[in-house]
């Protein structure tokens, strides 16, 4: 039996800040978007990196690199923490229904 209602996740890694201590990149700020088609969720924090895990001097690095270095030290047996609640927070949109303000329902507005 075939489950209709699994939609595939895009995800989207941006690099939003660097942070360096002698040329060495240490930590970044990002934000992930996830998007099931219909819903966008999205995730910002700061991530250290693991000793080893930068192996290229700042002046080398591209961002596609680093999206590379934050796929590697988030996952953890094969589960990324930060794509798993944005799954999560996906598949409670899908199970809820937004609705107006009930203190709002009834009044117009003049334009």
């Amino acid at each position: 039996m075939a489950n209709n209602n699994i939609n595939m996740i895009e995800y989207t890694w941006k690099v939003l800040e660097l942070f360096v201590n002698n040329d060495k990149l240490l930590s970044v700020r990002y934000l992930l978007t996830g998007t099931d088609g219909i819903n966008t969720v999205e995730s910002e924090g700061k991530h250290e990196f693991f000793n080893g895990t930068v192996n290229k001097s700042l002046e080398n690095i591209i961002e596609s690199d680093i999206i590379q270095w934050l796929e590697k030290d988030t996952t953890q047996n094969d589960v990324n923490p930060i794509k798993l609640a944005i799954e999560n927070q996906l598949k409670s949109l899908e199970t809820t229904q937004k609705v107006d303000f009930p203190w709002l329902i009834g009044t117009f507005t003049v334009e």
